[in-house]
């Protein structure tokens, strides 16, 4: 992992200039680059590079000395290019130059995007200056960005802006002091969180994957806290969303039936603690948004222990987690059948008998179910379990003919399931769209029987 600096260099006569960042000063320079490698990348070894991209008159005119041409005499000025003006700084970094075209068409803006990215390292941390890119380069810069966090898993440490034109126009700025040229740095790295932000959202949204969204919370949290010396009550809040929607997503994914419930009563009241937030810090702004996404999807979950089982099997296959639906609603249907016969839901003593008696006893009395003969499974074919605890055996079945419909649809979801778990390696295993076809009609079932 090392620290990247890049830079596109312009081809204008640049003025000198103060420029400013955070109370920081840099002062009477004519390249925005050297103010900002001043102000970022002074701590930074040998590992950590500077990188600056020229295209052959930026070549000529600003990264070599005295390359612009006084328009009055026709004479060269006699001016330091970049080149010197970062030899100079005599930072612990390398630096190198790399040249690229002008971007005039769209071959020369793919050959910027490829050299812009064969730069980058596999975990580089990025700053990148903008200031003087031009026509398209912002925009590629960004996208060039978020493909390298995807393929070399960068981190961007910041983006800045010299905003010159905050001066006033370019004939007003001549007319200035050198000294009264003050131009603002402007951080854009929150911009580019909001596009961060986006690609979490959409990944819960569709997948119920929160570990993006809860990555960035974090990250955003932790760095705020750092910054005002965790002064700043509203991140605690913050980082609590970020860790319980973690939570939230994973008992899902990893079928924690037991936890479904309490997770979700902690997720609703870290929500309810976030809706008093003012969200003034521009890096948390777009989780503004997000959160009332977020607390529409996790209002379904009732604080009750079978009914959110069966949202929670919902949640999951409208997530595209079918396997876990299968499995958290099949026994979601075994905890209400321990339920209605008067046990314990959460007694898992003696290798959590009571759930496998649930089970036996419905094999004991599908016969019955499926042929109303009036007959079930004979004793002596009886597991031994079940044989064993005949009194409770017979409870279940008390219940179950009750309720035939629901009892089919616990036996019908055995089959779909167990050929999920054994991932299709059975005589007759059922096609892929099958599991995501059959399942709703298993979920409307249960939910008009018990709720």
């Amino acid at each position: 992992m090392a620290n990247l600096y890049l830079s596109f260099l312009g081809t204008n006569d640049y003025l000198p200039c103060t420029y400013e960042h955070q109370n920081r000063k840099i002062e009477n320079v004519r390249f925005v680059q050297e103010a900002t490698i001043r102000l970022h990348c002074m701590d930074w070894s040998q590992n950590d590079r500077v990188i600056i991209f020229t295209t052959p008159q930026a070549l000529n005119l600003n990264w070599k000395d005295d390359g612009q041409i006084n328009r009055s005499s026709g004479e060269r000025i006699q001016q330091f290019g970049l080149e010197t003006c970062i030899k100079n700084i005599k930072g612990n970094f390398s630096w190198n130059r790399v040249d690229i075209p002008d971007g005039r068409n769209e071959k020369e803006i793919w050959n910027i995007f490829l050299k812009v990215f064969d730069i980058v390292e596999e975990e580089d941390k990025i700053i990148f200056d903008i200031t003087h890119a031009f026509r398209s380069i912002p925009l590629l810069a960004i996208v060039i960005l978020n493909y390298a966090r995807i393929m070399k898993n960068i981190s961007l440490s910041g983006i800045y802006y010299g905003a010159l034109e905050a001066l006033g126009g370019i004939n007003e700025v001549k007319k200035m002091q050198p000294e009264k040229r003050i131009v603002p740095i402007i951080d854009l790295t929150a911009f580019d969180q909001l596009m961060e932000w986006s690609v979490a959202a959409d990944r819960f949204i569709k997948s119920g994957d929160a570990s993006w969204v809860s990555k960035i919370a974090e990250h955003t949290a932790s760095t705020i806290l750092s910054e005002t010396k965790g002064n700043d009550r509203s991140q605690h809040t913050i980082r609590n969303l970020a860790r319980n929607l973690d939570k939230f997503t994973k008992t899902l994914a990893t079928c924690r039936g037991r936890d479904i419930s309490p997770v979700v009563e902690r997720l609703k009241q870290t929500l309810e603690n976030c809706q008093n937030l003012t969200f003034n810090n521009p890096l948390n702004m777009p989780l503004k948004a997000i959160i009332g996404k977020i607390d529409s999807q996790i209002n379904m979950f009732s604080n009750h222990q079978i009914r959110d089982g069966i949202k929670a099997a919902r949640w999951c296959l409208e997530h595209n987690l079918v396997q876990q639906s299968y499995t958290i609603l099949q026994e979601t249907l075994i905890t209400y059948f321990i339920y209605k016969i008067g046990e314990d839901t959460e007694n898992y003593g003696n290798k959590n008998l009571l759930r496998t008696l649930a089970g036996q006893a419905i094999a004991i009395i599908m016969p019955y179910i499926l042929n109303n003969t009036g007959k079930k499974l004979p004793f002596k074919e009886w597991k031994s379990d079940a044989q064993n605890n005949k009194e409770l055996i017979e409870k279940f079945i008390s219940f179950y003919k009750t309720q035939p419909r629901l009892v089919k649809t616990y036996n019908d979801l055995t089959g779909y399931r167990n050929d999920l778990n054994h991932a299709g390696h059975s005589a007759d295993p059922r096609p892929a769209g099958t599991f995501i076809k059959k399942m709703p009609g298993f979920l409307d079932d249960v939910e008009s029987t018990i709720t």
